[in-house]
């Protein structure tokens, strides 16, 4: 990892702290039943909160909690509109991942299957989001 690495890092901590500070960030909710793959079974609980600027609807932090037999939280932060930073955290498996323009510039306890999934997961939030906003 390189200086501009490190630079990067820095700066996306700074960010994260400035929006978990935010206390003018509006926040809504959803929550609802996690099935089985086939939509059938009731396997557990989500809730998932996104955090956003009320007056230009800017995306900033969504928290995602998922209780099944164990519990996810996953927290993904956004600036201007892309994905830089998320954390999946489940017992003691944190996974953790920096990303600048879509692309993973370092990661954490994370193989590239995972990031995928959590990838794609968060674009799904995001989507979610901004047809409702």
């Amino acid at each position: 990892m390189g200086k501009d690495s490190n630079a990067l890092l820095k700066d996306t901590k700074s960010h994260i702290s400035k929006i978990d500070s935010n206390k003018t960030l509006k926040s809504e909710f959803t929550e609802g039943a996690l099935t089985d793959a086939e939509g059938f079974k009731d396997i557990g609980t989500f809730k998932y909160t996104v955090y956003f600027d009320e007056n230009t609807n800017e995306l900033f932090k969504i928290k995602n909690v998922e209780k099944t037999t164990k519990s996810i939280t996953e927290t993904y932060y956004f600036q201007e509109n892309e994905l830089v930073y998320l954390k999946s955290v489940s017992g003691n498996d944190t996974k953790i991942i920096y990303l600048k323009k879509g692309r993973v510039v370092s990661e954490t306890n994370t193989t590239s299957e995972d990031q995928q999934l959590l990838l794609a997961k968060a674009e799904r939030f995001q989507k979610a989001f901004k047809k409702s906003h």
